[in-house]
């Protein structure tokens, strides 16, 4: 499947009053342009016209943590809303083949302005704070995170928030060389923390 079949489409409910863009009942936020061409959808803005998605960890299964049967999988996306400003969206979500269910995690669907250096940090310290939610999950099921298996280190979805939104401190060869492979390295580890909470005394 392609891009755009993986992210799938929700019906407009409303509109967004933070970010201007329409979202489905459940809060997520809907594309305003065509996937294919960048075209304005035309009547985006009217209730039940079917919009492509911004965000689907499932969809993707870009960033995951857990085993191949039971895992919380990550999405996130940067959109700048014009004038009022710009935002990231984390989503996570939670795919049990044991428990026989799919679902957003608790907390799994935030819109985070990132307009300010502070915003930012913030942002990432809520990707660590997904992370770490799936990694208690798993504690708490008996379920072990398969490095092999997912090609990552849990680390590896704040990291790559941390670098969307500042990748003038991540894109640089000291911390692209694991980057680059789908795992975490110490070096961009701690950049991204650093982001979220701070340099350590």
């Amino acid at each position: 499947m392609g891009y755009a079949s993986d992210l799938g489409t929700g019906t407009v409910h409303d509109i967004c009053p933070v970010t201007g863009y329409p979202r489905d009942r459940w809060g997520h936020l809907l594309q305003t342009t065509s996937l294919n061409d960048g075209s304005v959808i035309p009547d985006w803005d009217k209730p039940g016209i079917e919009l492509p998605n911004f965000t689907s960890p499932y969809g993707h299964l870009e960033f995951a943590i857990g085993s191949g049967d039971d895992f919380y999988c990550f999405d996130y996306e940067v959109i700048n809303a014009g004038p009022r400003g710009k935002f990231i969206i984390l989503h996570a979500t939670i795919n049990s083949e044991g428990g026989g269910f799919i679902m957003d995690a608790f907390h799994g669907y935030e819109v985070l302005p990132v307009n300010t250096m502070a915003q930012e940090s913030a942002a990432v310290r809520a990707a660590f704070g997904l992370m770490d939610q799936a990694l208690e999950w798993c504690h708490h099921n008996d379920i072990r995170h398969t490095v092999k298996g997912w090609g990552q280190n849990p680390a590896y979805f704040p990291i790559c928030v941390a670098r969307a939104l500042r990748p003038y401190r991540l894109n640089n060869p000291k911390t692209n060389a694991a980057y680059n492979v789908r795992k975490s390295n110490t070096k961009a580890h701690n950049i991204a923390r650093e982001m979220a909470y701070g340099k350590k005394d």
